[in-house]
């Protein structure tokens, strides 16, 4: 099947509504322009009849002696000056004069019986055969009061003569059409070439994007729906590079934290059963296999917690707790580092109990992982200050701060993206896979609650996030 581009779909389609358009326009032009200029001549034809009928009355009356020659001349100045073929006739259909001009003419009584009567007709045809081609005809009774009737005024006026007029009209009408035609035809060439070449360039951006150019951007010098795409398409391309940079450093990565720890264990292990480490010394490198062994523990749970809430299978299993007591444990748990490091800790509770509805082991864990990074990331001799109270929406708030290298606001966008690691921000993180905050954001979402991050580079980084307090 052969691909029709949109500009020609657009362009051939736009045009053809217009041309079928005018087409029927032209046709309802001519068919009315015919209907009126025939309504104008039988009004004309009328005026010249009844003026020869009157014109008839008045000799009969006032001068009955008046020359036939005479009646005759006027007969035929009045058909020259009108362009039209006249016939007076009796009452019995005999024709007393007619048009010079013109052949002499015998209308049949069917044609002239109703204008004997008194009565106005209007004809379309030949007259029963006395023209040889269409003929307009108006006739009039000649009658002196409303009971008697002389005669009668036939007035005859060739239809292809009102064609003729009309196609004349009609092709005057014709020509500025057909420039407005030409016209109409530059400007939607015009149109349909500016909508589509923007589509092209997505278009061709998209394939380059498809065969692994994701640094391909466009640029759109519009100022419509189709410069939105243009913004989004980039929007896009920016998630796709910075996915496909995050997926190269998590393989990296994981690789590194797989392959250090299975190394280190695979060695010692080995050393241990030939005999290589001294049995006085095995029990120091057992405990190093013991927490390279934990460290891969950790880093599949955190792939298959991962899998877990993308897949939305993580159920929470919600319950009133204590968010302050278990800070309070989370900060024991991490005193060794803390003292390591000389970190001064300032804790700020708005009360001295907070308790809160949520899942406690999901919640622990993001507690963790927030306060692990400030301790890891914590400047020699700096400060961690933690803090919860309840926000003017009634919500309970938990911030974590500590001073630091900092996160640079390009960074920081990106900071709760999947497998998202960054050396300026993070440099100290040498073993991380960038999956614990991106938890802790699907966790806390998945509560319907909120995290954010703020930083000042070189100052101190800060994580704040929100829970439902409890009822009781």
């Amino acid at each position: 099947m052969v691909k029709k581009s949109i500009f020609s779909q657009l362009f051939f389609r736009t045009m053809l509504v217009i041309w079928f358009s005018f087409l029927v326009m032209s046709i309802l032009f001519y068919n009315l322009l015919g209907n009126y200029l025939t309504q104008q001549k039988e009004d004309d034809l009328s005026y010249v009849a009844e003026s020869m009928a009157e014109f008839t009355i008045k000799l009969a009356i006032q001068n009955p002696n008046y020359s036939k020659e005479n009646y005759q001349i006027n007969i035929d100045t009045l058909s020259r000056s009108s362009d039209c073929f006249i016939a007076v006739l009796n009452t019995r259909g005999e024709t007393i004069a007619s048009s010079s001009n013109y052949e002499p003419v015998s209308i049949s009584r069917d044609f002239y019986s109703n204008v004997m009567r008194g009565e106005r007709v209007c004809l379309l045809g030949t007259l029963g055969g006395v023209f040889n081609a269409p003929t307009l005809t108006v006739g009039v009774p000649i009658q002196y009061d409303r009971d008697t009737v002389f005669g009668g005024v036939f007035v005859s006026l060739p239809v292809p003569e009102i064609n003729q007029i009309r196609t004349g009209v009609l092709q005057i009408f014709l020509l500025p059409m057909f420039l407005i035609l030409l016209v109409a035809m530059l400007v939607i060439y015009t149109m349909s070439n500016r909508i589509t070449r923007p589509l092209k360039t997505l278009n061709n951006a998209a394939k380059a994007i498809a065969d692994g150019h994701l640094e391909q951007r466009v640029t759109l010098n519009e100022s419509n729906e189709i410069s939105d795409l243009g913004e989004s398409f980039n929007k896009m391309a920016d998630s796709l590079q910075q996915i496909e940079h995050m997926r190269s450093s998590f393989v990296a990565n994981v690789s590194h934290d797989l392959r250090t720890p299975m190394t280190t264990i695979s060695g010692f292990v080995e050393g241990i059963l030939d005999g290589t480490i001294p049995q006085d010394k095995q029990k120091q490198y057992l405990s190093i296999v013991l927490d390279e062994t934990k460290r891969l523990s950790r880093l599949v749970t955190d792939l298959l917690d991962l899998s877990k809430w993308e897949q939305e299978s993580f159920a929470l299993d919600m319950r009133e707790f204590d968010i302050n007591e278990m800070i309070r444990l989370s900060v024991i748990k991490l005193e060794k580092r803390i003292t390591e490091k000389n970190i001064q800790v300032t804790i700020s509770f708005q009360s001295d109990s907070q308790r809160v509805l949520a899942d406690k082991d999901s919640i622990q864990r993001v507690l963790t992982n927030l306060m692990d990074n400030a301790v890891k990331f914590t400047n020699e001799n700096g400060f961690m200050d933690i803090r919860t109270g309840i926000t003017d929406q009634n919500k309970v708030f938990v911030s974590i701060q500590n001073s630091g290298i900092g996160i640079d606001s390009h960074d920081l966008k990106h900071i709760f993206d999947r497998f998202y690691k960054t050396d300026k921000s993070r440099g100290q993180d040498k073993n991380g896979t960038g999956l614990g905050l991106y938890i802790a954001q699907n966790i806390i979402k998945n509560h319907g609650e909120t995290i954010w991050a703020e930083s000042e580079p070189e100052e101190f980084t800060r994580f704040n996030f929100t829970l439902t307090p409890s009822k009781s």
